[in-house]
């Protein structure tokens, strides 16, 4: 399965999980400071096996890149944990449609996790640069960012959005840019 593929099965059972716990709270069978510790905990494995899933991914980049073995580079997505109860609490406390915003953070926690492990993973090995490879349905902005198969330089963070899976495939300075597939 594709790195891509193990990240939206990351991301389903993530809202899968989350909207299990807001049925109990809602029907009552747990307390809100239950239901955020228990999302809290949902979000902190998403991100946590979504980075384990980018750090690999870019150990079997690089490896293809260089024709060697690549170990992985041990990054983690603790970082952005620090900001689950934050945004669950903003979740719950404002006003519009609760459920498709838990769908949405539930979705898009493990995304940024992995985009984050994936960038910090890049930045620690022996590329020169990385370009941008576009998600299967790539919106019109990743389109403009991907600029004809531009090489990045590696201290140049890939730009993303939310929701976007693209991922920034690290290359060396001899690369030639493969054409988009749409």
């Amino acid at each position: 399965m594709s790195y891509q593929g193990v990240l939206g099965r990351i991301r389903q059972d993530s809202k899968q999980k989350i909207m299990a716990a807001w049925s109990l709270y809602g029907k009552g069978y747990i307390d809100r400071a239950e239901f955020m510790r228990l999302s809290e905990g949902v979000l902190g494995m998403a991100g946590a096996s979504a980075a384990a899933a980018a750090d690999m991914a870019v150990a079997v980049e690089l490896t293809h890149m260089n024709g060697t073995l690549a170990a992985s580079k041990g990054v983690t997505a603790e970082r952005k944990r620090k900001t689950y109860l934050d945004s669950l609490a903003t979740v719950l406390d404002g006003d519009g449609d609760v459920i498709m915003k838990l769908e949405r953070l539930s979705l898009n926690a493990p995304l940024e996790a992995a985009q984050t492990a994936y960038s910090d993973a890049i930045a620690v090995s022996d590329a020169s640069g990385w370009v941008r490879q576009l998600d299967p349905d790539p919106c019109q902005l990743c389109r403009w960012w991907w600029r004809e198969g531009r090489v990045w330089p590696i201290s140049h963070p890939m730009p993303t959005h939310s929701g976007c899976e693209c991922v920034a495939m690290p290359v060396k300075t001899d690369y030639t840019p493969r054409p988009a597939v749409y």
